[in-house]
C-alpha cells in the first residue's frame, strides 16, 4: 500500500481546488511534512487556508486517491511546493471587482454608486490598517473616484440598478450574486476576515446613501479626488492622497 499526504487548498481564479499529493517516503515524516508546510506560508502567507489528509492507496497514482474517496473528484493535483504556492498565492490578493461583487451581494447598486462604494471600502481599509485593499488602479474621474477592473466590468451598466443576468444563470434574485461564494472570496485572501470586516464597515456607514450623496462626498474641497485633474484622462489618486485627505469625505 502507498501512503498519500495530501494538502490542499483552492484556486479561485482557477475554480477549483488544487492539491499537492505527497508519496516519496522521504517525505512522509512529521518534520518533513512540516517544512513544506512553512514553505507554502511562507509564500502564501500564515493565514493560508489549508487542509490536510492522510490515505492509503494500492498505487502512487493520483487517479487511485480518486478512486478511494470521491471527495478528491474534480481537484487539481500539482506536481510541486511551488506549483501548488503559486496557484493559491495569486488569489490571496483582491481586485476592486471582487469587493464589487461582495458589495452586490449585500446590497443593490447602480455603477456610479457601485464605484464610490468600492473606492470608499479601499480608501477605510489603507487608513485603518496602512495596507492596500485590492490591487487596482483608482482614477479621478469627472464624477468621482473609480476602481480600474469595476470600470471595465460596468461601465455599460448605465443609471439603472445592475441586473442579475450580467452575472450568469446562477444569480440570485435582488443583487445578482450569491452572498457566500463572494464572501468566501475575500476570505480567502491575505488577511481576509480582517477585510471582510472592513469592507461590512464601510457598507453600513455608506450603503444607504444614493449616488449623488456618495459624489457630493468625494467632491468636497480638500478630498483626494480634489488633488488630481479630472479634466484629464486615467488620472491617479495615489494612496498618498487616499491617507493624507480621505478624512474629509467621510459621513
Amino acid at each position: 500500500m502507498v501512503k498519500h499526504y495530501i494538502i490542499m487548498s483552492s484556486s479561485y481564479t482557477d475554480g477549483a481546488r488544487v492539491a499537492l499529493d505527497i508519496t516519496e517516503a522521504s517525505q512522509l515524516n512529521s518534520d518533513a511534512i512540516a517544512k513544506i508546510i512553512r514553505e507554502i506560508k511562507q509564500s502564501c502567507g500564515d493565514d493560508v487556508p489549508l487542509s490536510t489528509h492522510l490515505i492509503e492507496t494500492g498505487t502512487e497514482s493520483w487517479e487511485s486517491v480518486v478512486k478511494y474517496d470521491l471527495f478528491f473528484e474534480g481537484v487539481e493535483c500539482v506536481p510541486s511546493v511551488p506549483d501548488f504556492s503559486e496557484k493559491v498565492k495569486k488569489d490571496r490578493v483582491l481586485t476592486g471587482l471582487d469587493v464589487a461583487i461582495y458589495i452586490l451581494s449585500k446590497i443593490k447598486c447602480t455603477h456610479l454608486s457601485l464605484e464610490k462604494l468600492v473606492y470608499f471600502a479601499y480608501a477605510d481599509y489603507l487608513c485603518e490598517h496602512g495596507a492596500r485593499l485590492y490591487e487596482d488602479r483608482i482614477y479621478a474621474f469627472k464624477h468621482g473616484p473609480v476602481v480600474d477592473s469595476v470600470y471595465e466590468a460596468y461601465k455599460r451598466s448605465g443609471p439603472q440598478y445592475i441586473q442579475p443576468f450580467e452575472f450568469g444563470p446562477d444569480s440570485a434574485a435582488h443583487t445578482g450574486v450569491k452572498e457566500l461564494p463572494a464572501r468566501s472570496r475575500i476570505l480567502f485572501a491575505k488577511d481576509g476576515a480582517e477585510k471582510l470586516m472592513s469592507i461590512d464597515r464601510t457598507i453600513q456607514r455608506y450603503g444607504e446613501y444614493p449616488a449623488s450623496t456618495l459624489v457630493d462626498l468625494t467632491h468636497r474641497a480638500g478630498s483626494p479626488w480634489s488633488h488630481v485633474d479630472s479634466t484629464k484622462a486615467y488620472q491617479v489618486i495615489s494612496d498618498e492622497l487616499i491617507r493624507d485627505y480621505h478624512d474629509v469625505e467621510r459621513a
